[in-house]
């Protein structure tokens, strides 16, 4: 039992390490690499890389979390040789083409470079003053979307567009919407739920335009009749809730959070720009349109 776990969890190893080692094989492209094999900070060293204490040490303490009994010689022998294999694989992969044609190990390595770009910037915490004036600079990110109440009054058939225009002189002189409706409304399948809604969830009734015209304008604004599939429509607004910016102590927690994510954004973006300065990149012909 105990030769065939160690059977098992040593392909574990050698499967997972010829994935999530292929980072370390482009981080090894910007770091600088150990050539003095007689090192103390070098375990062992595979075709020219560094098998470097520490990593060996996390491997090691690693397994020391999932062992009931100490760490001995023969585990310690055993994790080592476990990275040497991790390592010969991962150079292998590297030799067959394994980044180039291999999506999935693509993907990994690129997302192991940006969690590693963003993750020190995103780990610094800023002070009170740099939130402060992070909170003050984005104001309107933190502040609660305005809320609308509205309802559209559908004019069709003959004579729509003159019977839409009286409807709307009506409803400008202040004639009830539901008077109004009954008189020159058509039924429609869509209706506006009578309540107020956030911006997001009235485009899915009246569009972005009419939805966007609603934001800038005061509650009792009534649009004039727009023309609508064969008929005309005609909104009004009733009422309008304005959000209020909340005090940042309220919201410490998530403006620190949005802080360190654009912390992490803007590092990666720097780091990307930095790459492409040290590269050498040509576009040998032009993009197919």
């Amino acid at each position: 039992m105990k030769t065939e776990h160690a059977t098992q969890q040593s392909i574990g190893w050698l499967v997972s390490g010829l994935v999530l080692g292929l980072l370390g094989v482009l981080v090894s492209v910007i770091t600088p690499s150990w050539d003095v094999p007689g090192d103390s900070s070098v375990v062992a060293v595979v075709n020219d890389t560094a098998i470097t204490r520490a990593k060996y040490l996390s491997y090691l303490e690693a397994l020391a979390s999932d062992k009931k009994d100490p760490i001995g010689a023969e585990d310690s022998r055993y994790v080592l040789q476990r990275i040497i294999e991790e390592e010969l694989l991962v150079q292998r992969g590297v030799e067959v083409g394994l980044l180039e044609s291999d999506k999935r190990t693509r993907a990994a390595l690129v997302n192991g470079m940006i969690s590693m770009t963003t993750t020190a910037a995103e780990a610094k915490a800023p002070s009170e003053g740099e939130l402060a004036e992070f909170f003050e600079e984005n104001i309107d990110y933190f502040t609660p979307t305005a809320r609308l109440r509205a309802r559209q009054l559908i004019v069709k058939g003959e004579d729509a567009e003159q019977r839409a225009g009286e409807a709307y002189r009506l409803l400008a002189a202040g004639e009830l919407f539901q008077r109004v409706e009954s008189e020159f409304g058509s039924v429609v399948a869509l209706i506006v739920p009578d309540s107020l809604l956030p911006p997001a969830k009235l485009r899915e009734y009246l569009g972005p335009t009419l939805t966007q015209m609603l934001l800038e304008q005061p509650a009792g604004f009534v649009s004039a009749p727009q023309p609508v599939g064969s008929g005309f429509r005609i909104v009004q607004l009733f009422d309008k809730a304005v959000g209020k910016a909340p005090a940042m102590e309220d919201i410490r927690e998530q403006v620190e959070a949005e802080y360190l994510r654009r912390s992490g954004d803007r590092a990666l973006r720097e780091y990307l720009e930095w790459l492409k300065d040290r590269a050498d990149i040509s576009y040998p012909s032009e993009l197919p349109l």
